[in-house]
């Protein structure tokens, strides 16, 4: 299952990393613009259930490391789950519903969840930046396992974040301008 996980991990960050270039392709004449129109018309009307699927599957893989491999979660890990955990139904009734407006909330979660899974990644690299973050019983610095050489549980989430964010974004170039009415409000 780690193994499966760490490569949902990288998965994401392809996904990621592809919406992100097909968006900077996009500045850059006429046929970037088409490779651009492509991929985020590809995803037109999926986003919200996309993001909400990635969402579930982070948090069904971190039910599945401390209920099933009894991994103890530590503090900053909790803290990821509380940042992704609503995403899955906020995202997923938004999806239903086709309310785009979620966005911003959605997006406010996202962004603080990386933020923490990113500096949890960063004390698991480098130990002295951690200070007193996280109790001696489970300390947030310790990876309890790394695939690849790299991939460690603060990195899966921050990836599957990352992911929704670039969704989020995608929701956002994809959705109609409001009418003007709204925008000047």
């Amino acid at each position: 299952m780690r193994l499966l996980f760490a490569l949902l991990a990288l998965a994401a960050n392809a996904a990621t990393l592809g919406i992100i270039a097909a968006a900077i392709a996009g500045r850059f004449g006429p046929g970037g613009a088409a490779l651009r129109d492509q991929v985020f018309g590809a995803l037109s009307g999926l986003e919200l259930w996309l993001a909400s699927g990635v969402a579930a599957t982070a948090m069904v893989g971190s039910l599945y490391l401390s209920e099933i491999a009894n991994l103890i979660p530590c503090t900053l890990c909790w803290y990821q789950r509380i940042a992704m955990y609503p995403l899955v139904v906020v995202l997923g009734i938004a999806a239903w519903r086709t309310d785009h407006s979620i966005r911003i909330y959605a997006a406010a979660l996202a962004g603080i969840g990386a933020a923490i899974a990113g500096y949890h990644r960063l004390i698991q690299l480098f130990p002295d930046l951690g200070g007193a973050a996280c109790s001696t019983g489970v300390p947030c610095t310790a990876a309890y396992f790394t695939q690849f050489g790299f991939v460690t549980i603060p990195y899966m989430a921050l990836s599957g974040f990352l992911l929704i964010l670039a969704l989020l974004w995608v929701d956002r170039a994809n959705s109609p301008a409001p009418p003007a009415s709204l925008s000047n409000a």
